[in-house]
């Protein structure tokens, strides 16, 4: 990650950083995995304050967003939510099915404006 000393403090070039988003049609689901404040840490090994920037819809860091993927696809089998929304053919779970739909790039906040040009 890249810093820069602006004004007498570092500053994250965000640029930098990958982001991505945990897909908001899926946090309904893992809510039921994660529990409270006081279990997310063990149940999912992530803190409360990223859950709720993941349950808000906002970016997170790549690392984080793919080590949550891999804790909740561990426990995704508990979930009756993931197997109606990801069923396979002779029952159970599409876990395949669901990976690919965990994770969605992060869109810029404003599109850039468009420009007209002569």
């Amino acid at each position: 990650m890249a810093e820069k000393w602006i004004e007498g403090v570092f500053a994250v070039d965000q640029k930098k950083q990958r982001m991505c988003i945990v897909n908001p049609d899926l946090v309904d689901e893992i809510g039921h995995l994660v529990g409270g404040q006081c279990e997310i840490m063990t149940r999912i090994g992530i803190s409360w304050n990223s859950w709720t920037k993941i349950a808000s819809g906002l970016p997170v860091r790549h690392s984080l967003a793919h080590r949550f993927k891999a804790r909740v696809l561990a426990a995704a089998d508990r979930s009756e939510g993931f197997r109606r929304k990801f069923p396979l053919p002779g029952g159970g779970l599409d876990y395949v099915a669901l990976d690919d739909a965990f994770l969605l790039p992060n869109m810029p906040a404003r599109p850039e404006p468009n420009v007209l040009r002569p």
